[in-house]
């Protein structure tokens, strides 16, 4: 069967998605080998541990909100847009204290993470660079927004925006320290959200709403998927989960070799952003057969992408890495088990995401589960056996 989307929007949209998050994937990819060209793998460690620590936090505190907000607006629509404002400005208003909270709560305990995390509580002032990413990071809430109302071109360049500027201010405020290259990364999402506000100030946010039952939508989504979002992202805690047992120079070499298991990841993850909210409006409309067809189009263009990056990794990695960054020489096992478990993982996460469009909960929750305990098994395992 012929499905005309995948054969034209998809194609163009998840082309222009693609772009973009390779293009922004690339940037960030540019500045964390230059960053780890500059430090030592000690103070990289200590660099990554906190970046992923405070990129983590804020989903402790989502409760399900970013993806309620995509599957819903998708499904409600332009018609229902009087019913849109009312579900945005709810789970915004949940969302702004949840954040005040964790906020406060880490500057509280800023000494004891400093502690634990980077085994050395001298290294605490870089906890308060670590909050302000955190702050940053609410912002991120309205690529979600933007996704939800299909906008690819605005959620492209928002994505692109952020990561360029998360990595070029990184990389200027470098010869400043550890601190300051935080900084400058927590700036990234802030300024890469500015076109999406843009974008819902010319949607009338504030104008006339509709109340439409929240709290069914919370109880009934919301929070069945806030354990399985947190567990999805799980991939953010596994670098301070591993600094709590393990030295932070064992951690800068697993860092670099992280790096390329995310980049692994990025074909897949970009084809989702077209792919979920896709099926969430298709699952609105009961066309189960259609979205059914799109994902099965979509695993037979990731085979051949497989197929090369697994071609790739077990040729060329010592070459890349020597050429890159030949003081991460000794995570060059790490490079190639954590790129080649990325390249499979990517058809876990996108049957993932077609399940969760479907509003399959359970066996979303499954696949994502599964596939986080197996990445954090095999993590402890390669830097044990350092």
């Amino acid at each position: 069967m012929k499905v005309p989307f995948f054969e034209g929007e998809l194609i163009r949209k998840g082309a222009l998605v693609f772009s973009a998050t390779l293009f922004a994937s690339i940037a960030a990819f540019l500045a964390n080998i230059f960053i780890s060209n500059i430090l030592d793998p000690k103070s990289f460690g200590d660099f990554k541990t906190i970046i992923y620590l405070f990129a983590f936090l804020p989903f402790l505190v989502d409760f399900g909100i970013n993806a309620s907000l995509t599957k819903y607006i998708a499904e409600f629509r332009e018609e229902r847009i009087r019913e849109v404002r009312h579900l945005i400005k709810w789970f915004l208003g949940v969302k702004i204290l949840s954040f005040i909270l964790i906020i406060a709560l880490a500057f509280y305990f800023k000494d004891s993470l400093a502690l634990h995390f980077l085994k050395d509580t001298s290294l605490s002032y870089l906890i308060p660079a670590g909050i302000f990413l955190l702050a940053a990071n609410f912002f991120t809430v309205f690529n979600f927004i933007t996704l939800g109302f299909q906008n690819f071109k605005l959620f492209s360049l928002s994505q692109l925006v952020g990561a360029a500027a998360s990595a070029l201010l990184s990389i200027v405020l470098s010869p400043f320290g550890i601190f300051y290259m935080i900084l400058g990364w927590g700036m990234g999402p802030l300024i890469g959200s500015i076109p999406n506000m843009y974008f819902l100030s010319k949607k009338g946010l504030f104008k006339q709403s509709i109340k439409v039952d929240i709290e069914k939508i919370f109880l009934k989504f919301s929070l069945p998927i806030y354990p399985v979002e947190l567990s999805t992202n799980l991939f953010n805690a596994i670098i301070p989960l591993l600094s709590l047992f393990f030295q932070q120079t064992l951690i800068g070499q697993y860092s670099f070799a992280f790096m390329f298991y995310l980049a692994a990841l990025l074909i897949p993850n970009s084809l989702c952003t077209v792919l979920f909210p896709k099926i969430c409006e298709l699952n609105g409309m009961k066309k189960y057969e259609h979205a059914k067809n799109i994902m099965k189009r979509i695993f037979m263009f990731y085979t051949m992408i497989v197929m090369i990056g697994l071609l790739f990794v077990f040729l060329f990695s010592e070459q890349f890495i020597m050429l890159v960054a030949k003081q991460y020489i000794a995570s060059l096992s790490m490079f190639r088990i954590l790129v080649s478990l990325g390249l499979v993982f990517g058809y876990v996460i996108i049957y993932a995401n077609y399940l969760k469009g479907l509003g399959k909960v359970k066996r979303y929750a499954l696949f994502t589960l599964v596939q986080n305990l197996i990445l954090i098994a095999v993590s402890f395992v390669l830097v044990s056996i350092k």
